[in-house]
């Protein structure tokens, strides 16, 4: 019997098959990459509650051994390497009181915290970049510093790093009347303005716990406040780099408001018609993230909690004007109605809000 020792050869793919094939595998991969790109920024988020956990927990370890919370925004009298005086100027914020909590001991052991931190005697500790301040969808911060000769208040240079969280101040940045910002900063790290350092000038002491009366998981204690998105602020005085500093606690450095909703929209440039012009105060002191539909804010009772972007908040339209020199302050009445948001960052303002609201 003869056999057929010439078999037909296997016939390969016609191209319309191919092409089949190749729709099939960009289909997948269109549908795998979302996927991928959402359990990434999970574990960032993940990592970001962790960060905020860790500062909360510090705080109520500094509270137990001090009596109070750190202190918010302060100013300290500044002295050059030659023994003259500067002035006041930014202290140390609640990020340098908390070093000692927050495995840093070394270093706040090597601070001089009785001399501010922008000066010779201390100018190699704010540049020290912190990793539990990096928010991980923060990424342009990572390893970010600046550098300016001849900055520094006593004239030395001046060298920093950033922090994508800030401790929450209470609901107004800013107002006609600065006694009016200080009454209306009842959040955790209230203004302390020129403190114990320079008597007679109006100021808030550091929180103590038994005056959280709103209940401590009622009451925001840290806010996000992603320092990549300043980079977009649309003004010659807003350069990212003079924002978020972590060291002290002025405002839009490590200190925030609830003044405006999380994430404004168009918080980025000019939102205000007229005269009227933030130079970017609206992105650098309010709560920012890159997580998708709100902020992480841990709270003074040590939880973390995500505040979505449509919780219930005052709107940039409901805001008045007043001209300050050549500029106009955007400001809301003293005893304007709280909704959600800003009832959160007041310790006493005895609101009762549902852990549903938020």
């Amino acid at each position: 019997m003869k056999t057929n020792r010439n078999p037909a050869r296997p016939r390969g793919f016609t191209l319309i098959e191919l092409l089949v094939v190749i729709a099939i595998i960009a289909v997948l991969i269109a549908l795998l990459l979302p996927a991928v790109q959402a359990a990434r920024e999970a574990a960032r988020r993940a990592q970001c509650v962790n960060n905020l956990k860790q500062l909360a927990l510090g705080c109520h370890n500094y509270e137990s051994a001090n009596g109070t919370f750190p202190m918010g925004r302060n100013l300290q009298n500044y002295i050059s390497v030659g023994g003259s005086p500067q002035g006041y100027h930014d202290g140390w914020g609640q990020f340098g009181a908390l070093l000692l909590f927050t495995e840093q001991s070394g270093m706040y052991n090597a601070i001089n915290i009785m001399l501010g931190p922008y000066q010779m005697r201390n100018s190699t500790f704010p540049i020290v970049g912190l990793t539990y301040l990096w928010c991980p969808s923060d990424a342009n911060i990572q390893g970010l510093r600046m550098f300016a000769q001849g900055a520094a208040w006593d004239g030395s240079y001046l060298g920093t790093t950033y922090t994508s969280y800030r401790g929450v101040i209470g609901t107004f940045m800013q107002s006609p009347n600065s006694q009016q910002v200080l009454m209306a900063e009842q959040g955790m790290f209230p203004d302390m303005g020129y403190g114990p350092y320079a008597p007679g000038y109006p100021s808030q002491p550091p929180v103590r716990l038994a005056s959280v009366t709103d209940g401590t998981s009622n009451t925001f204690l840290f806010g996000e406040s992603a320092h990549g998105k300043l980079s977009q602020l649309n003004c010659p005085a807003c350069a990212y780099d003079g924002d978020g500093w972590w060291a002290d606690a002025d405002f839009a450095d490590s200190t925030m408001s609830t003044f405006y909703p999380p994430n404004l929209p168009g918080a980025d440039v000019t939102i205000f018609p007229g005269p009227c012009d933030p130079s970017g105060s609206v992105a650098g002191e309010s709560a920012t993230s890159y997580h998708p539909g709100g902020c992480n804010f841990a709270f003074a009772d040590g939880s973390v909690h995500f505040i979505k972007n449509t919780v219930s908040s005052w709107q940039w339209q409901q805001m008045q004007q007043v001209q300050v020199s050549n500029n106009c302050i955007p400001y809301l009445p003293i005893g304007t109605p709280m909704p959600v948001y800003q009832a959160l960052s007041t310790r006493n303002g005895g609101e009762v809000i549902s852990a549903d609201q938020y």
